[in-house]
């Protein structure tokens, strides 16, 4: 799971808390200190454990040792602050003190189990998750919270390639989830492994569905590039994924949780409980060693070096590979793995300009995705463009140059921004927009916002979802606890990850047991029987709209053979009639289920 982030402080007695990042965040109070080294010459008297990066996933692993074992743990983090992707902006409005971190109650089980334990309590309320595309400056734009959202342009009422895509959305989620079960039935099963690309060519899907709808949605969710998370991703991978946070289905969504007053009330809480000479904050770990003749794992700080009987790596694999690479060395299977996972690099902008939001109120959305097209060679109009920054990114006393704007780290190492999303914060964190105005948090604009407008911002990378980052993840438990190191934070859910990580620690002593089970975030696949039946309508319909297809074109053949005025009459007849079956079967089918349209929620 988002999205999903910058420091500036006016009046921390009378402050909002916007949060930008992933996790949202820490704040820490100016009464209480923090050490940023201990003396630790002493003989350890317990098993002693560095966690390294205090993101959500070393954060939960630190939870797990410090409260449910007999460790002594150390917590090291490189920046002046705990929480990772988790920062607050503080700035000047009175009355709420509001954050969001988006948790679906199926996909995040063990973090709500974590939530709900009686020292814990931290409590969690409903909030809306919603998305909307907007391409070339509101020139197409539509949002899935009802359909008056959907067709907030009064045209698209009229394009049939938006009912195309309403009807692709609905065959798609009845039909897509055979792919996860004949997954589990025969791994041998060619299918499961194709791209999504592939698939979607393989089972007629309209251009419609792929530009407007699933590109802007997966790209958006994670922070990857439009291009690529079409053609290259996994089908199975991304089918189960958007099954497990409930987008392949219309009706009958759980609702979203946040936690009221800021995710800083856990972050806290797990640091509140961590002795305050074991956190150790603007301290970078700058090698890792390990020698076969020990059981000791030497980590080296700006201070010197201190040895622990197991380190934890929750942080990004890069930075992994390098803290490996500059110790006594990294094995064969940790190379390949952790160079296996890239990162893009995204900008974070706070502010309240609302040139940044759709064109349409109706379709501003919890997450709105704004794209571009442009006209390729042939002259066809190609959505999703990565837009690409030449010139330094200027802002009020500050000055990011090309090489730090927005960048996936790719083997070309170019400088393309992926995408730009927006979360509004008015609705995700139910701030009043009439006392506050807008809140707003645009992820690599195409444009600046206005100087005056904007609060904060600040760089983030984020995990490249694709193909091979995919595979290495199987190979994971090749490299886990091994020389007395496991990994946790890049791979999967934060919480869990960082869970599996302690509990996965094997050293003579060692005693850990905590106070619920782990869980698997992975939904079951649901009644075959009802996927099945589904499927079959919209397969029977599906093949009614391509015989009328057949039966037109052949019928138009009449008309005259190959020159292009009368080729562009026929196929402009075929779409024509083509679509008008699709308008019909839709709307028998909202008769029928009563419908509502999706509603694509967010997550870290």
């Amino acid at each position: 799971m988002k999205r999903h982030d910058p420091r500036t402080i006016a009046d921390p007695s009378v402050s909002d808390l916007v949060t930008t990042g992933s996790l949202r965040t820490w704040a820490p109070d100016s009464s209480r200190t923090l050490s940023t080294s201990t003396p630790m010459n002493e003989p350890p008297q317990r098993p002693r454990v560095a966690v390294v990066g205090s993101g959500v996933a070393g954060l939960a692993a630190t939870w797990s040792l410090n409260e449910h074992s007999n460790a002594e743990v150390h917590l090291f983090e490189a920046d002046n602050r705990p929480g990772g992707h988790a920062n607050t902006v503080r700035f000047k409005r009175p009355g709420t003190n509001e954050e969001v971190q988006g948790i679906d109650v199926d996909t995040y089980p063990n973090f709500l189990r974590f939530l709900a334990l009686p020292d814990v309590k931290v409590p969690v309320v409903p909030t809306e998750m919603t998305f909307s595309v907007s391409r070339d400056k509101g020139d197409f734009e539509w949002a899935g919270k009802d359909p008056t959202a959907l067709f907030c342009q009064i045209q698209n009422l009229f394009q049939l390639g938006m009912w195309r895509m309403v009807w692709d959305i609905l065959r798609f989620n009845a039909s897509a989830r055979r792919l996860i079960e004949e997954s589990s039935e025969s791994s041998s099963n060619t299918k499961t492994e194709l791209s999504i690309g592939d698939y979607l060519t393989q089972e007629g899907y309209s251009n419609e569905f792929v530009d407007d709808y699933l590109i802007p949605m997966t790209a958006a969710i994670w922070s990857t590039p439009p291009d690529t998370c079409a053609l290259d991703f996994p089908a199975r991978t991304l089918i189960r994924f958007m099954h497990n946070h409930h987008l392949l289905q219309i009706i009958g969504k759980p609702k979203w949780l946040t936690i009221p007053g800021g995710s800083h009330k856990y972050v806290n809480r797990i640091l509140d409980k961590l002795p305050k000479p074991q956190l150790h904050l603007s301290t970078p770990v700058q090698s890792i060693s390990t020698s076969p003749g020990s059981s000791k794992v030497q980590i080296k700080l700006p201070s010197g070096t201190e040895e622990f009987d197991h380190v934890i790596l929750a942080t990004h694999s890069d930075t992994s590979l390098r803290i490996l690479r500059q110790g006594t060395g990294v094995t064969a299977d940790e190379e390949k793995i952790l160079e296996s996972f890239l990162w893009s690099k995204n900008r974070a902008v706070l502010h309240s300009d609302v040139d940044l939001m759709p064109k349409r109120r109706a379709a501003w959305s919890c997450w709105n995705y704004l794209t571009f097209s442009e006209i390729n060679a042939q002259g066809e109009k190609r959505a999703n463009v990565n837009e690409t920054l030449s010139e330094p990114v200027r802002m009020p006393s500050i000055m990011i140059s090309t090489d730090l704007v927005p960048a996936f780290l790719t083997p070309a190492l170019g400088s393309n921004v992926s995408l730009v999303s927006i979360d509004c914060m008015n609705h995700l964190q139910h701030i009043d927009e009439n006392y506050h105005g807008p809140v707003l948090v645009t992820l690599n604009p195409p444009f600046e916002p206005r100087p005056e407008l904007v609060i904060d911002q600040s760089l983030y990378e984020h995990p490249v979802m694709s193909a091979q980052s995919i595979a290495a993840q199987a190979q994971l438990p090749k490299i886990q606890n091994i020389r007395g190191i496991s990994y946790a934070g890049f791979h999967e859910d934060g919480f869990t990850s960082g869970l599996r990580a302690a509990t996965s620690i094997s050293i003579p002593g060692l005693k850990l047991k905590l106070p619920f089970s782990v869980a698997s975030p992975d939904r079951a696949s649901g009644s075959v029987i009802i996927r099945k039946l589904g499927e079959n309508i919209f397969g029977t319909l599906e093949s009614i709209r391509y015989m009328m297809s057949v039966v037109i074109w052949w019928a138009l053949g009449a008309i005259g053979a190959a020159d292009t005025p009368k080729q562009k009459i026929k196929l402009q007849c075929v779409n024509c009639f083509n679509d008008i079956g699709l308008i019909i079967t839709r709307a028998l089918h909202f008769l029928a289920m009563g419908a509502r349209l999706p509603q694509t929620p967010t997550f870290e």
